[in-house]
Protein backbone atom coordinates (compact mmCIF):
# COMPACT_ATOMS: atom_id res chain seq x y z
CA UNK A 1 0.00 0.00 0.00
CA UNK A 2 2.83 2.37 0.92
CA UNK A 3 4.53 1.56 -2.39
CA UNK A 4 1.39 2.47 -4.34
CA UNK A 5 1.10 5.81 -2.52
CA UNK A 6 4.73 6.59 -3.23
CA UNK A 7 4.34 5.78 -6.93
CA UNK A 8 1.19 7.93 -7.16
CA UNK A 9 2.99 10.85 -5.55
CA UNK A 10 5.95 10.55 -7.90
CA UNK A 11 3.62 10.34 -10.90
CA UNK A 12 1.82 13.48 -9.77
CA UNK A 13 5.07 15.39 -9.38
CA UNK A 14 6.25 14.23 -12.81
CA UNK A 15 3.02 15.40 -14.47
CA UNK A 16 3.18 18.72 -12.62
CA UNK A 17 6.74 19.32 -13.77
CA UNK A 18 6.09 18.58 -17.45
CA UNK A 19 5.59 22.27 -18.33
CA UNK A 20 8.62 23.44 -16.36
CA UNK A 21 11.37 25.23 -18.29
CA UNK A 22 14.71 23.76 -17.22
CA UNK A 23 15.68 20.76 -15.16
CA UNK A 24 12.69 18.66 -14.08
CA UNK A 25 14.27 15.97 -11.89
CA UNK A 26 14.70 18.11 -8.76
CA UNK A 27 12.51 19.08 -5.82
CA UNK A 28 9.15 20.30 -7.12
CA UNK A 29 7.31 23.38 -5.80
CA UNK A 30 4.12 25.31 -6.52
CA UNK A 31 3.69 28.89 -5.26
CA UNK A 32 0.35 29.00 -3.46
CA UNK A 33 -1.72 32.11 -2.83
CA UNK A 34 -3.55 32.87 -6.07
CA UNK A 35 -6.86 32.39 -4.25
CA UNK A 36 -5.94 35.29 -1.92
CA UNK A 37 -5.77 37.93 -4.66
CA UNK A 38 -4.17 39.06 -7.91
CA UNK A 39 -0.43 38.83 -8.45
CA UNK A 40 0.95 42.15 -7.21
CA UNK A 41 4.67 41.57 -6.75
CA UNK A 42 7.64 39.34 -7.56
CA UNK A 43 10.71 38.96 -5.35
CA UNK A 44 13.71 37.00 -6.67
CA UNK A 45 16.58 35.88 -4.45
CA UNK A 46 20.00 35.70 -6.16
CA UNK A 47 23.14 33.74 -5.34
CA UNK A 48 26.61 35.29 -5.19
CA UNK A 49 26.99 34.28 -8.86
CA UNK A 50 23.63 35.92 -9.72
CA UNK A 51 21.89 32.59 -10.23
CA UNK A 52 18.14 32.45 -9.52
CA UNK A 53 18.13 31.00 -6.01
CA UNK A 54 14.60 31.56 -4.71
CA UNK A 55 11.27 33.17 -5.54
CA UNK A 56 8.47 34.80 -3.53
CA UNK A 57 5.21 36.18 -4.91
CA UNK A 58 2.87 38.80 -3.51
CA UNK A 59 -0.87 38.11 -3.84
CA UNK A 60 -2.94 41.14 -2.90
CA UNK A 61 -1.21 42.51 0.20
CA UNK A 62 0.31 39.21 1.33
CA UNK A 63 3.67 37.68 0.40
CA UNK A 64 3.86 33.92 -0.14
CA UNK A 65 6.43 31.59 1.35
CA UNK A 66 9.86 31.54 -0.25
CA UNK A 67 10.33 28.68 -2.70
CA UNK A 68 13.89 27.64 -3.34
CA UNK A 69 16.26 29.38 -0.91
CA UNK A 70 16.54 32.83 0.64
CA UNK A 71 19.58 35.05 0.30
CA UNK A 72 20.61 38.53 1.37
CA UNK A 73 20.69 39.56 -2.28
CA UNK A 74 17.27 40.02 -3.88
CA UNK A 75 15.26 42.28 -6.19
CA UNK A 76 11.55 43.14 -6.28
CA UNK A 77 9.13 43.98 -9.07
CA UNK A 78 5.90 45.53 -7.72
CA UNK A 79 2.89 45.80 -10.02
CA UNK A 80 0.57 48.79 -10.21
CA UNK A 81 -3.21 48.53 -9.80
CA UNK A 82 -4.70 46.82 -12.83
CA UNK A 83 -1.27 45.79 -14.16
CA UNK A 84 -0.59 42.16 -15.12
CA UNK A 85 2.39 40.12 -16.25
CA UNK A 86 1.78 38.96 -19.82
CA UNK A 87 5.18 37.54 -20.80
CA UNK A 88 8.11 35.81 -19.10
CA UNK A 89 11.48 35.04 -20.67
CA UNK A 90 14.71 33.73 -19.23
CA UNK A 91 17.92 31.77 -19.64
CA UNK A 92 19.13 28.57 -18.04
CA UNK A 93 22.05 26.23 -17.60
CA UNK A 94 22.05 23.76 -14.70
CA UNK A 95 20.29 26.56 -12.82
CA UNK A 96 18.09 29.38 -14.04
CA UNK A 97 20.46 32.25 -14.79
CA UNK A 98 17.88 34.96 -15.51
CA UNK A 99 14.17 35.77 -15.50
CA UNK A 100 12.49 38.73 -17.24
CA UNK A 101 8.88 39.75 -16.58
CA UNK A 102 6.94 42.05 -18.95
CA UNK A 103 3.56 43.60 -18.15
CA UNK A 104 0.58 44.80 -20.19
CA UNK A 105 1.69 48.37 -19.43
CA UNK A 106 5.01 47.88 -21.20
CA UNK A 107 7.11 47.69 -18.04
CA UNK A 108 9.78 44.99 -17.68
CA UNK A 109 12.38 43.88 -15.17
CA UNK A 110 15.18 41.32 -15.50
CA UNK A 111 16.57 39.32 -12.60
CA UNK A 112 20.01 37.70 -12.88
CA UNK A 113 22.29 37.68 -15.91
CA UNK A 114 21.20 36.50 -19.34
CA UNK A 115 23.49 33.63 -20.18
CA UNK A 116 22.82 30.10 -21.39
CA UNK A 117 19.87 28.63 -23.22
CA UNK A 118 16.92 31.01 -23.60
CA UNK A 119 13.18 30.42 -23.30
CA UNK A 120 10.07 32.56 -23.71
CA UNK A 121 6.62 32.00 -22.24
CA UNK A 122 3.28 33.76 -22.77
CA UNK A 123 -0.35 32.83 -22.29
CA UNK A 124 -1.45 34.91 -25.29
CA UNK A 125 -2.93 38.37 -25.66
CA UNK A 126 -5.96 37.55 -23.52
CA UNK A 127 -4.17 35.94 -20.53
CA UNK A 128 -1.97 37.03 -17.63
CA UNK A 129 0.32 35.30 -15.14
CA UNK A 130 -1.31 34.17 -11.88
CA UNK A 131 1.43 32.04 -10.26
CA UNK A 132 4.46 29.83 -10.98
CA UNK A 133 5.72 26.34 -10.24
CA UNK A 134 9.17 24.82 -10.67
CA UNK A 135 12.01 22.68 -9.39
CA UNK A 136 14.97 23.54 -7.18
CA UNK A 137 18.08 22.07 -5.63
CA UNK A 138 17.93 22.95 -1.91
CA UNK A 139 20.50 25.53 -0.88
CA UNK A 140 21.79 25.97 -4.43
CA UNK A 141 19.37 27.38 -7.00
CA UNK A 142 16.09 27.06 -8.87
CA UNK A 143 16.64 24.60 -11.70
CA UNK A 144 13.38 24.99 -13.63
CA UNK A 145 10.19 27.05 -13.71
CA UNK A 146 6.68 26.82 -15.17
CA UNK A 147 3.99 29.48 -15.46
CA UNK A 148 0.23 29.42 -14.91
CA UNK A 149 -1.82 31.77 -17.08
CA UNK A 150 -5.43 32.87 -16.69
CA UNK A 151 -7.91 34.61 -18.99
CA UNK A 152 -8.38 38.31 -18.27
CA UNK A 153 -11.81 38.64 -16.62
CA UNK A 154 -12.04 42.31 -17.63
CA UNK A 155 -11.82 41.40 -21.31
CA UNK A 156 -14.59 38.85 -20.89
CA UNK A 157 -16.84 41.42 -19.21
CA UNK A 158 -16.08 43.99 -21.91
CA UNK A 159 -17.12 41.66 -24.73
CA UNK A 160 -20.18 40.30 -22.95
CA UNK A 161 -23.40 41.84 -24.36
CA UNK A 162 -25.56 43.78 -21.89
CA UNK A 163 -28.31 41.72 -20.33
CA UNK A 164 -31.92 42.83 -20.02
CA UNK A 165 -33.03 42.99 -16.38
CA UNK A 166 -34.90 39.88 -15.34
CA UNK A 167 -38.67 40.39 -15.41
CA UNK A 168 -38.53 43.70 -17.31
CA UNK A 169 -40.33 42.32 -20.35
CA UNK A 170 -42.91 40.66 -18.14
CA UNK A 171 -43.47 43.89 -16.25
CA UNK A 172 -43.94 45.87 -19.46
CA UNK A 173 -46.42 43.28 -20.77
CA UNK A 174 -48.28 43.48 -17.48
CA UNK A 175 -48.44 47.27 -17.70
CA UNK A 176 -49.80 47.03 -21.26
CA UNK A 177 -52.47 44.56 -20.12
CA UNK A 178 -53.43 46.82 -17.21
CA UNK A 179 -53.68 49.78 -19.59
CA UNK A 180 -55.97 47.82 -21.91
CA UNK A 181 -58.18 46.79 -18.97
CA UNK A 182 -58.46 50.42 -17.82
CA UNK A 183 -59.42 51.55 -21.35
CA UNK A 184 -62.11 48.84 -21.58
CA UNK A 185 -63.47 49.84 -18.17
CA UNK A 186 -63.65 53.50 -19.22
CA UNK A 187 -65.49 52.58 -22.43
CA UNK A 188 -68.04 50.56 -20.45
CA UNK A 189 -68.64 53.46 -18.05
CA UNK A 190 -69.10 55.88 -20.95
CA UNK A 191 -71.63 53.55 -22.59
CA UNK A 192 -73.57 53.24 -19.33
CA UNK A 193 -73.66 57.02 -18.91
CA UNK A 194 -74.97 57.40 -22.46
CA UNK A 195 -77.75 54.87 -21.88
CA UNK A 196 -78.80 56.59 -18.66
CA UNK A 197 -79.01 59.93 -20.46
CA UNK A 198 -81.27 58.53 -23.19
CA UNK A 199 -83.63 57.00 -20.65
CA UNK A 200 -83.89 60.29 -18.83
CA UNK A 201 -84.81 62.18 -22.01
CA UNK A 202 -87.61 59.73 -22.83
CA UNK A 203 -89.11 60.01 -19.37
CA UNK A 204 -89.22 63.83 -19.50
CA UNK A 205 -90.94 63.82 -22.90
CA UNK A 206 -93.61 61.41 -21.68
CA UNK A 207 -94.49 63.61 -18.69
CA UNK A 208 -94.95 66.72 -20.84
CA UNK A 209 -97.19 64.87 -23.26
CA UNK A 210 -99.50 63.62 -20.51
CA UNK A 211 -99.91 67.17 -19.17
CA UNK A 212 -101.02 68.45 -22.54
CA UNK A 213 -103.77 65.81 -22.76
CA UNK A 214 -105.16 66.77 -19.36
CA UNK A 215 -105.39 70.45 -20.36
CA UNK A 216 -107.21 69.53 -23.52
CA UNK A 217 -109.83 67.51 -21.64
CA UNK A 218 -110.56 70.38 -19.20
CA UNK A 219 -111.19 72.87 -22.03
CA UNK A 220 -113.70 70.61 -23.75
CA UNK A 221 -115.72 70.34 -20.57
Amino acid sequence: MLLLLTLALLAGLTCSAQNVQGKKDANYFYVKGEDVGDLKGIRIFLSLLNLIKGIQLRFGNDWSDVYGSRSLKYKEFLLEDGEHVTQVSGTRKLCLTSLSFTTDKGRALTFGVRTGRSFDESGGSDKHLVTVNGTHTPGLCITGMGFKWEVNTKDLKATEPPREPVGSSEASDKKEDEGKDNDDAEDEDNNKDGDDGDDGADDDGGDDYDGDDDDGDEKEE
